[in-house]
């Protein structure tokens, strides 16, 4: 089953190869120097015809012709997609090409060449053959890391001490490749082919194309005839014999190789020969100045046309923004063009069907400024100026037949080795009549303006348009490197604005629209106090309101009551507005009434804050004093059931002590609950001077204590409470129990307060109040009962920070 669909797939191929060359396709010479290899493949090729390329690579290939190429540009294509059969059959190294009739310096390489300082340039210009020496110059300098920089420091270098130059065929020392050095001495030349011993190239030279190539026998042969070398490495006999320090490029090298030579054309203009450093210098850099410029000239004419108070003015600056569109995009459109074809010139020509319709779209524009819009005869007809633009442009369209405007060789370099003819100084002679006309009408109307110094700018960049075009005629350097379109442009629009600005031409088309719509009372005065424009609602501004508005500008008017006016200056005149007060009055009157409803408001709400504030502080007393009442109580009741128990007791003194003790912590606690009311803390050494109190008076009934506070801070008033609580209750027991003597220590451990106490008796029938308990047990501590073998402890154990737990 697999042996059929072979079969099949390959009966597919050979059917498409025969439809292929049964259609008869064409066999591009894509690489510059590929003519002789594609005139020597031609017989072997059945069915295409050689022509020369009308399009990129990539178009060619995909048209289905067959583009014979170098191997750096065929293995990147395909690797993009365009192209899937390559096909190399030629060799051809980077070489130095000495002419030995002119020379007989000792040349062995690429750094023999900086010694010698003799001329040196290359067989050609075209960004290929660029892009294969700057590659061949910058692996023969640095074979491990060859970089695009190297190589340029070289050629500058060359540049400086003897010269060097692109397309130099004249030169002493050519860099070349090595089978157009062997023509040139077939052909009576006497060059020694060097093959640099730093290092160079041998890049391969074949077939791309899109679809299988049949070849017939004998094109090996064939091709070393004509003189080329096979990609095998089979060289004609008049070729060097060593080419050891020659490379060929890997299949991963590729990508690194165009990474390196990428915008050779630019660097060389710029890094080597210093020139095009303030223009573009390569096709991209055409490219996308063209689309920028296409851009802001498009932004410019939109912002324009919103500026002009006329429709046809407005038309006329439209006119001219679309003629400089039309021309960038006309030059964008030739720089995609071959330059050796016809097309191309006749872009070339195109130019000036937009070039000499500005002077004269702009003389059109300065007539029709002092006439009303929209009326149809001119005082002045354009008829002339018409004529002169419409023979022109013919002129110059028809310049290949008589060559009255440019001369050139047809079959020469014309891009750039043409002289002007007689026909190109009358046109150009005409548009500078047509533009100082158009100058002269501009300031001619313009004379009163009050901007006079505004048309100091327009002719400062008329006349430096005027002397661009003069230096790039003479082809002064500076002038003649740049590019004419997109400078021509540039000042244009800038003459253009300056114009607007300077108040040649009238702007604002929204002024009546404004004026009929505006919700204020505005009104424009001239210079004499006349109105030029007004609003609806504006009222008439009398003489001798605007004398005084001119005598004080900066200060308000005020007309009556209700009416207000303002004003500014402005060019020729001021701006007047009036204000309507009478909102405002009735506003003010509003406020007044509601400001004094509110002080009304305010004295009520006052006074009834003072009757809230005097019935809290009675409700926050009566609330102080329950509280106290419901915690005494106790205490009370129980102090003075004792006293009037004191005449029958047995030892009075130890029954009076007590009572001193319970007096003692009554006024305590009291002490305690202010300060817990105010939110404050109790100091550590203040609480054990509390205990010593108790202490002391526990001394007068005989009971011998001895209490000690560790190093305590300040504490919640409930734990410092508690633990005084605690002391007296323990203090109590003792004198009631007779066990004395009591010793007792506060300390902090760790995040818990610790109170022990070791009295003289066993605390097993110790009987903490109810209240003691529950105030421990809020706070989350506990009262231990210890036995300690020989003695009996107690402790209190409470958290800090007492205030949070409970």
């Amino acid at each position: 089953m697999k042996r059929r669909w072979s079969l099949l797939l390959l009966l597919c191929l050979l059917l498409t190869g025969c439809s292929a060359e049964a259609s008869g396709g064409q066999l591009i010479s894509a690489a510059e120097g590929s003519e002789s290899y594609s005139e020597a493949l031609l017989p072997f090729l059945h069915g295409y015809a050689l022509r020369d390329g009308e399009d990129t690579l990539y178009a060619e290939i995909s048209q289905g012709n067959a583009v014979a190429c170098f191997d750096v540009q065929a293995v990147p294509a395909m690797t993009r997609g365009v192209g899937r059969y390559w096909y190399p059959h030629v060799s051809a190294t980077v070489v130095l090409a000495v002419d030995r009739t002119r020379t007989d310096a000792v040349i062995t390489g690429w750094n023999s060449l900086r010694e010698s300082g003799i001329p040196v340039g290359m067989s050609s210009f075209s960004v290929v053959r660029n892009m294969l020496a700057i590659g061949a110059i910058s692996y023969g300098l640095n074979p491990k890391e060859p970089t695009k920089g190297d190589a340029l420091d070289f050629l500058e270098q060359l540049c400086q001490n003897g010269g060097f130059e692109l397309d130099g065929s004249d030169a002493p020392i050519l860099i070349c490749l090595d089978y157009e050095a062997a023509a040139w001495n077939r052909s009576g030349g006497t060059y020694e082919i060097i093959v640099p011993v730093e290092g160079t190239l041998t890049y391969r030279m074949g077939l791309l194309s899109d679809t299988p190539l049949t070849l017939e026998p004998g094109l090996d042969d064939a091709l070393l005839s004509a003189g080329l070398s096979l990609a095998g490495g089979e060289r004609p006999p008049d070729f060097p014999a060593d080419y050891r320090s020659a490379r060929v490029l890997g299949e991963e090298e590729y990508d690194r190789f165009l990474a390196i030579t990428g915008d050779s054309s630019r660097d060389l203009r710029r890094q080597v020969f210093h020139a095009r450093l303030y223009t573009t210098a390569d096709m991209r850099e055409h490219i996308l100045s063209a689309l920028l410029i296409v851009a802001a000239v498009l932004l410019w004419k939109g912002t324009v046309s919103h500026r002009m108070i006329r429709r046809d003015i407005r038309r006329v600056a439209g006119a001219l923004g679309w003629l400089m569109v039309g021309w960038l995009l006309l030059r964008l459109f030739k720089y995609q063009l071959p330059q050796e074809g016809a097309l191309c010139r006749m872009c070339w020509y195109g130019y000036y069907l937009f070039q000499l319709a500005l002077p004269v779209a702009l003389l059109y524009l300065t007539v029709i400024l002092d006439r009303p819009e929209g009326e149809k005869r001119l005082h002045r007809p354009l008829w002339p100026p018409l004529v002169v633009y419409a023979l022109s442009v013919l002129l110059v369209m028809t310049n290949d037949f008589h060559q009255m405007v440019f001369r050139f060789t047809p079959g020469g370099n014309w891009v750039s080795d043409y002289h002007y003819g007689p026909g190109y100084w009358i046109i150009m002679a005409f548009s500078l009549l047509f533009l100082i006309s158009a100058l002269w009408n501009l300031l001619r109307k313009g004379r009163r303006s009050p901007g006079r110094r505004g048309s100091i700018l327009p002719l400062l960049f008329c006349a430096g348009l005027l002397v661009y075009l003069a230096a790039y005629i003479k082809r002064v350097p500076l002038a003649w490197e740049s590019d004419l379109t997109v400078n021509v442009c540039i000042l244009s629009v800038l003459f253009f604005e300056t114009v607007l600005h300077g108040g040649l031409i009238p702007v604002n088309i929204q002024y009546q629209r404004l004026f009929a719509s505006a919700p204020i009372s505005l009104t424009l005065l001239d210079g004499d106090g006349r109105a030029v424009l007004s609003s609806s609602g504006a009222r008439p501004i009398s003489r001798s309101v605007w004398q005084r508005l001119r005598t004080d500008i900066h200060q308000p008017l005020l007309r009556d009551r209700d009416t207000q006016f303002h004003a500014v200056p402005i060019r020729g005149g001021m701006a007047v507005w009036q204000e309507d007060l009478s909102q405002l009055n009735q506003l003010r009157k509003e406020i007044q009434d509601v400001q004094i409803r509110l002080e009304a408001a305010n004295a009520l709400l006052r006074e009834e804050g003072e009757v809230k504030k005097r019935l809290l502080a009675a409700e926050t007393n009566r609330a102080l004093f329950e509280q106290l009442d419901q915690d005494m109580e106790r205490r009370i009741t129980s102090l003075a059931h004792l006293i009037e128990t004191l005449p029958e007791a047995e030892h009075p003194r130890n029954l009076t002590a007590y009572i001193t003790l319970c007096l003692c912590h009554i006024k305590r606690r009291m002490n305690l609950l202010f300060l817990a009311r105010q939110g404050e803390s109790l100091p550590g050494d203040e609480l054990g001077m509390y205990m010593d109190e108790l202490a002391e008076l526990g001394r007068y009934g005989g009971l011998r204590t001895l209490l000690r506070c560790g190093q305590i801070g300040a504490l919640e008033i409930r734990s410092a409470a508690l633990c005084y609580d605690f002391a007296f209750e323990s203090m109590s027991w003792t004198l009631r129990e007779e066990a004395s003597p009591l010793m007792g220590y506060l300390e902090i451990e760790g995040t818990q307060l610790v109170f022990r106490f070791l009295p003289g008796g066993d605390p097993g029938r110790w009987r903490f109040s109810r209240e003691l308990m529950a105030a421990v047990s809020a706070l989350g501590g506990e009262i231990v009962c210890k036995d300690l073998d020989d003695a009996y402890g107690i402790c209190l154990t409470v958290p800090l920070g007492g205030e949070s737990c409970g």
